[in-house]
This record gives structure tokens, sequence and C-alpha cells, in this order.
């Protein structure tokens, strides 16, 4: 997973792909440096790969993204699950430390481990017009990225961090399996006041395997989901991705690392910076933002009580 505190690595490692049936690829990547040593080099690349499906009309499925439609079932249950897609590769394509992605450290105290990139997207498509802020931190927090991917997921503790829904009620209102491990999916959550007012909807995704583990989503316009369930295409649909990724933070894997790196990016729109300028209020709004969401999840962690489980 891609993260902008830490520079791009180089890697040795064997690449084999083989034709196994009719329509059917396999794709697998292993690591070279237990072959070919390296003192320079002091990690390894984890075994990985994928499975390829050609599908009709000129398209293809990858193996462990499964359209299993569950509650969600409407003419356009196909685009339901293109948004999403839109969302998780804009939100690594922030994390990540491209040449594009130009990261700033964050002016004030505290903030040694913060970092923040402006994003104008006047004409980009699928973007809200005008300047938005991404600001990011990693985190370490005692505890297996298992709890941490359990913790942040849960709707009924999702206001014990949030800002967005603190006071409110979160319900999941429908949602889509995606992945082999249980529990991975998309989901709709229904943000509500105490007066059952709809404060927000947010478009969820998380996904979990041994190696690392993901938690995304982006509000959404309740008119702007209706469209989509109703057939109407996402493609270029404004949307702004938050989330975490949670790494394990030795060789163990997610169940038996003792602690978990939690790196969290936040994506908002802001009126009043520009392409080079991010005004101080602006400044200390996302740095709390990202500061007070770090450290409920610590206390949490901390605190069994705390997770509401």
């Amino acid at each position: 997973m891609p993260l902008p505190h830490y520079f791009l690595r180089e890697c040795h490692l064997a690449r084999h792909s083989k034709q196994l049936a009719s329509g059917i690829w396999g794709v697998v990547d292993v690591s070279l440096e237990s072959l070919f040593p390296n003192p320079l080099i002091r990690y390894r690349r984890r075994p990985s790969g994928c499975l390829i499906q050609q599908l009709p009309n000129g398209v293809a499925k990858v193996s462990g993204y499964v359209t299993k439609l569950r509650k969600i079932v409407s003419p356009g249950r196909e685009n339901v699950l293109r948004l999403p897609e839109r969302m998780i590769r804009k939100f690594w394509a922030n994390l990540s430390d491209s040449a594009e992605n130009i990261w700033r450290p964050v002016p004030l105290k505290g903030a040694e481990n913060v970092l923040a990139m402006i994003i104008n997207a006047e004409d980009e498509k699928g973007q809200p017009p005008g300047t938005s802020i991404v600001i990011a931190t990693t985190v370490w927090v005692l505890t297996s990225p298992r709890r941490v991917f359990d913790f942040l997921n849960n709707e009924g503790t999702r206001n014990r961090w949030d800002i967005l829904t603190y006071g409110h009620h979160v319900r999941e209102t429908g949602y889509i399996d995606n992945g082999c491990y249980h529990g991975n999916q998309v989901s709709i959550l229904e943000v509500k006041s105490t007066e059952d007012q709809i404060v927000v909807i947010l478009l969820l995704e998380i996904y979990t395997t041994l190696t690392g583990s993901y938690v995304t989503f982006a509000p959404v316009e309740a008119s702007t989901l209706d469209m989509i369930l109703n057939g109407g295409s996402p493609e270029n649909l404004p949307i702004l991705p938050s989330g975490f990724s949670i790494l394990p933070d030795g060789p163990k894997g997610n169940e038996g690392s003792s602690g978990s790196l939690v790196t969290m990016a936040f994506q908002i729109l802001d009126t009043a910076s520009s392409a080079t300028y991010i005004p101080p209020d602006s400044v200390a709004t996302t740095f709390k933002l990202v500061m007070e969401t770090a450290e409920c999840i610590k206390a949490a962690m901390l605190n069994p009580l705390n997770l509401g489980t």
C-alpha cells in the first residue's frame, strides 16, 4: 500500500504469468531478495498475484472482487460498484509518493508527522470544481490490525472517531459483498440526527487480507445515489475520498502482529485555498481533524470499553 511518509522502494521480483484455462489467466509475483541478497534492501515484498477472467464486451474481472449483490437490488446495481472503484483509485492516488503529488509539511507544533497536499481540480473529471486539501498522517497503535479494522468499519462505533457522525445515529442501508474474505464489502451508510433528519450519506468500502486492510469512504448526495441506483452513470460524479490503510508493524501478519501502522488521509474541499496556498485557518482546521481522529483511535484501542463491542 502506498504511504506518503515512506519513499518509493526498489525490489527484485519474479513474475510468472500463465493461462490456466480458456479466458482465465494467473499472475504471481515473488520476491527474489532471498536468492540475490542486497545489503541496501532491508525489506521483502510478500508474494502476491491475481486471477484475471475474460468477460464479454471486452472487459475483465480480477478475482477477489465478487459482484454478488445483497440488499441493494435495482436496475443500476452494476453502477453501484463503479463508484467505489473510482473512490478507491482516487484514494490510493492521493496517498502515493508519486512526482505528481507535492506533499508539504504542516507548519504547526506537533505536526512533525503530518503532511498536506493541494489538489486543484478545475478541469478534472470526477472531482468537485475548485481546490481541496488532502491531509495525511501515520500513527502506530499497540493492537492488532484486525482489531483496528473491526473498530473502524463498525457502524456502531463510527461516531467515536468520525466528527461527521458525532451525536448522530449511523445505519447501514445496503451493502454488496466484494471479496473472498468474510465482511469485505461496499456499503451505504445513512447518518441521521436525533430528530431523524438525514445529515449525510456515506459510501463506504472495507477490505482486508492477511497482509493489510483499508477502510475508505466519501459523502454522496441522496439525489446522486438515487440516480445511480436507477441506472445512471457514476463516471463523472464528484467524489472526495477519505480513509485509512492498516498494516502490521512486523512480519507476523494481520492477526499475529503486536502493533499496527495506521495511515489516515482526508480530502476536504476548501474554497479559501488556492493552487499554491493554504490559509492558516484551513491548515489549523484540517490539522485538528486528523489529530483528533488519531487520538480517538488510540484511545479506543487502549480501552476495550470504548470499542462498543
